[in-house]
């Protein structure tokens, strides 16, 4: 009788043990407790490596840290932390990606973190890095601090590859928005077409009328302060020119070149796009001062020979 009291009471103990274990509450449940705001001003001073660790905690923290908000919240954040180098180095396969202090120690050159892109289906970018994010030649874009891709809608069939065609990656400072510009390259077009990132993500085709006929002529487009740059001939003009979008207005301008320039390289100068061009040992700068004036600023630089050389 005693062992078999003590069996019930052992049983007893025991269950009421599991009881109190099911009824504890677990330390990750609690997460989803605390107010969004608060975990939102948490995320955003932790650096991306941590972040990208931290997604994996629930499913509303990969949600928290999906957000546009967040996201330019962050991005404010790390205009204030001194800038990293990314340095891109690619195989048949793989993307490795470096991350470099700007300013570092003499004896130490050590990156600050890196990873590995593995299944790459491109290998060269469309854009530069517009405000964090990249534009890849597969309609993708791709956060490479979050390490995060974001595949795009393609274009309608009347932008189909077989015509050929141009995308850019602009950003607007007033709004936070990033838009994709994407315009014929083989024949001349008026009609390009505008995606903005963001919850619904479809393409817009510019009406026609608000854009002069062109066709692209190659190479990166360069946004400069919201606006975004890139090289283009106007139809019934062999002439090249740079053709000036405007990403929170979507307004076109065509802007013409300074006289006797030629090989020109775009980059952004002081808040303005200027061109670069050099021939044997004289570079040549030319700063955009009026758009619609179509009115270069130019500056002449005497290199050495042997420093063109090297």
């Amino acid at each position: 009788m005693r062992v078999f009291k003590k069996k019930v009471l052992l049983s007893n103990q025991t269950w009421m043990k599991k009881r109190r274990r099911r009824e504890r509450p677990k330390p990750w449940s609690q997460v989803d407790n605390i107010p969004p705001d608060v975990t939102l001003e948490i995320l955003s001073r932790l650096p991306p490596k941590s972040i990208m660790r931290h997604r994996c905690v629930s499913k509303l923290w990969s949600y928290l840290t999906s957000l546009p908000s967040f996201i330019n919240s962050f991005t404010s954040r790390s205009t204030s932390r001194p800038p990293t180098l990314m340095v891109t180095l690619s195989s048949e396969s793989a993307k490795y990606v470096l991350f470099f202090p700007t300013t570092p120690k003499p004896s130490s050159y050590s990156p600050l973190y890196s990873y590995e892109i593995t299944n790459l289906d491109w290998k060269d970018s469309r854009s530069e890095s517009i405000h964090g994010l990249i534009l890849t030649p597969v309609f993708k874009i791709w956060n490479p601090t979050l390490r995060q891709f974001l595949a795009l809608p393609h274009p309608p069939a009347q932008h189909s590859s077989s015509r050929g065609w141009s995308s850019y990656l602009g950003y607007d400072p007033l709004e936070c928005r990033h838009k994709v510009l994407c315009v014929v390259s083989k024949i001349y077009s008026g009609q390009p077409l505008i995606l903005t990132l963001g919850a619904q993500e479809s393409w817009i085709i510019i009406s026609e009328g608000r854009c002069p006929i062109h066709r692209p002529t190659g190479g990166y487009g360069r946004c400069v302060n919201g606006i975004l740059y890139y090289r283009a001939c106007l139809l019934g003009d062999d002439q090249e020119i740079i053709m000036s979008f405007d990403v929170k207005s979507e307004n076109f301008n065509n802007i013409k070149l300074p006289e006797g320039s030629s090989q020109l390289y775009m980059i952004p100068y002081e808040g303005r796009v200027a061109l670069v061009a050099h021939d044997y040992h004289v570079v040549k700068l030319y700063i955009l001062k009026d758009a619609h004036g179509h009115e270069w600023k130019s500056f002449i630089f005497n290199v050495p020979s042997e420093r063109v050389r090297m």
